[in-house]
This record gives structure tokens, C-alpha cells and sequence, in this order.
């Protein structure tokens, strides 16, 4: 008796547990996209004691470490700073905004560029997700013919299209956890480059400012992996 009684207690914890961590999960997931905007209009209004300006900034690293080879081209949109294929994509908004905010937005895109150069991490990154965007197409439809051809009793095929859609998920989930180790290594390469342009104070302002970035990858993480319970934002597979 005594030894149901303690099982229905730990079940009951274990089940409260759950639901508690549920909902810090979705807590991120939901919120941290939020946050980090919120975050940035603080951090924004945080001027370097540096008289260094954004564009200046990115083309010291960029003669130093690059001998010149970036190019820098300014974009109207705001957060759609990026860097891609010895382009970095830097808005009017983080280039005029002589912030820490701007100087961790452009160190980091520069900490993607050091990536590139490393090797082809980044490259094949770029190449899986697009592969990613490709096979997501045929995500729901294996599923569907995956459920159907179960019902008509074709266990085989159908075991065989639903493994063709879990795939395709676990892919997604790889590529989503790729994608948030390289974009903590960037932001690591971020801090050292901005260590000597930054004070003490603004730096940990920057590295504070940096994680909350990192949370939003790891939010669209959670968004996909707690999708069945329809409380999460939707996320894509592959972006």
C-alpha cells in the first residue's frame, strides 16, 4: 500500500515537473525574440567611449584579418545585418549608431567572415539548408501517405514514408543545433575582436547582448521541437 502511495506521489511530481519545464521551454521559444529586441533598443542607446566609428570598426578587422578582401554593403533594412561569401551586409541603422550594439552586431557578422575563412563549415551549412528547403517540400505529403498506407494495412511502405518524413525532421533538428554552435563560435570570435575597442563594462554589455541573440536561435530550436503541443510559435524546418 505504502509502496503505490509513493509511486502515485513521484508520478504526480514527475508529471507537475514536466509540465513545469514545458512551460519554461515555451517560455523561450515564445519570448525570447521579444526580449532580444528589447534588449537591443537598451543596448543601442549605449555609446562607446571610443571615437571609433561602425564603418571604421569593420575596416580595421577588415584589412587586418582580410587584407581588404570584404566588401561592406550598406542595406536599408534594419536587423538584416549578414554576412555571406566575402559580403558583409551592414544597415544604415547599425553603420550610423556609434553603439555597443552596433559594434557586437558588425564584430559578430565579422566572426561569420572568420568562419569562412577557417574553412568550409559555413559553406556546408548554407549547402544542407538548402538541400533542407528542397526535401521539406516532401515533409507532409510522406507523413500523409506515410498515415494512409498504415490504415491499408501497408505497414512496410508505410512505416517506410513515415521514416522518409522523420528524416527530414531529424535533419531539421541537426541543422537548427549546427546552427547554434556557429553562431556561439561567432560571437566568441565577436568578443576577442572587440577586446581594445571596447571598455571593460561595454564589453560585458556586448557579451550579455550576444547571448541574447544566441537565445533566438535556440528559441527557434524550441519552437520546432515543442510544435505538438499547438502553444509554440510556428518555425520552419530549414531556415
Amino acid at each position: 500500500m505504502d509502496y503505490n502511495k509513493n509511486m502515485t506521489i513521484w508520478i504526480v511530481v514527475g508529471v507537475i515537473a514536466f509540465a513545469v519545464l514545458i512551460c519554461f521551454l515555451l517560455a523561450i521559444a515564445n519570448f525570447a525574440g521579444e526580449r532580444f529586441f528589447e534588449r537591443y533598443e537598451e543596448v543601442d542607446k549605449v555609446f562607446i567611449n571610443n571615437n571609433l566609428t561602425p564603418l571604421g570598426f569593420a575596416n580595421s578587422i577588415n584589412q587586418k584579418y582580410f587584407n581588404g578582401k570584404l566588401s561592406v554593403i550598406p542595406i536599408s533594412s534594419l536587423a538584416s545585418d549578414a554576412y555571406s561569401k566575402q559580403k558583409l551586409f551592414l544597415s544604415d541603422k547599425t553603420l550610423s549608431t556609434n553603439s555597443v550594439a552596433s559594434f557586437a552586431i558588425i564584430a559578430h557578422e565579422l566572426g561569420h567572415a572568420m568562419q569562412d575563412n577557417e574553412g568550409n563549415k559555413l559553406k556546408r551549412l548554407f549547402a544542407f539548408r538548402r538541400l533542407g528547403r528542397i526535401l521539406s517540400m516532401l515533409f507532409v505529403p510522406a507523413i500523409i501517405v506515410g498515415v494512409v498506407l498504415m490504415l491499408f494495412n501497408l505497414m512496410l511502405w508505410g512505416v517506410l514514408s513515415l521514416s522518409i518524413g522523420g528524416g527530414i525532421l531529424f535533419m531539421s533538428f541537426a541543422i537548427k543545433l549546427r546552427t547554434i554552435y556557429l553562431e556561439k563560435d561567432a560571437s566568441q570570435k565577436a568578443l576577442k575582436l572587440l577586446e581594445g575597442v571596447l571598455t571593460e563594462d561595454e564589453l560585458e554589455i556586448a557579451k550579455q547582448f550576444t547571448n541574447d541573440a544566441k537565445l533566438t536561435y535556440w528559441a527557434d530550436f524550441l519552437r520546432l521541437l515543442l510544435w505538438w503541443t499547438a502553444l509554440s510559435k510556428k518555425s520552419k524546418l530549414f531556415n
